[in-house]
């Protein structure tokens, strides 16, 4: 019996080596995203601290160089967590563009995938057919042998 060969077969593996790839960058993408998300935590648990800090400072003398460093730093958190902000934006919106990619490498794989399993089907509906119209002549010429030899 002959054996099912899919002639797009290096296609489908084409394919299936493309999603494999978009599997990839949207995971690096979506690495990069979580980072910054926890940089900006950080961010947020580094300035409430230095609330804290500073809080603990203004009971008692107040020493206005150790708050104007305290102004100075929360200055800089804030400053870092806006341009955090953006690049999370950035980030997310690199992510969401991968994950379209993604997608659409999926839906390009499934579709050869498709059409290999169809193809597969009529393969072996036409080996049936096949092996059906061989048993039928062997049953005709087997009906036929035995009608000459009774006659």
């Amino acid at each position: 019996m002959k054996k099912f060969k899919f002639r797009l077969e290096p296609l489908l593996r084409l394919k299936e080596h493309n999603e494999k790839e978009k599997q990839k960058t949207f995971g690096l993408a979506a690495h990069k995203v979580a980072h910054q998300e926890d940089f900006l935590h950080q961010l947020s648990r580094d300035r409430v601290e230095t609330q804290l800090g500073q809080r603990g400072h203004l009971s008692g003398r107040i020493d206005t160089g150790r708050l104007l460093i305290y102004s100075r730093y929360l200055g800089k958190l804030k400053k870092n967590e806006l341009t955090g902000r953006e690049i999370l934006k950035a980030f997310i919106t690199d992510r969401e563009r991968k994950r379209d990619e993604l997608i659409e490498a999926t839906k390009q794989k499934k579709i050869f995938e498709k059409l290999k399993e169809r193809r597969r089907l009529a393969f072996l509906h036409g080996v049936e057919m096949l092996t059906q119209k061989e048993q039928d002549d062997i049953a005709a010429k087997l009906f036929l042998a035995k009608k000459s030899s009774r006659g």
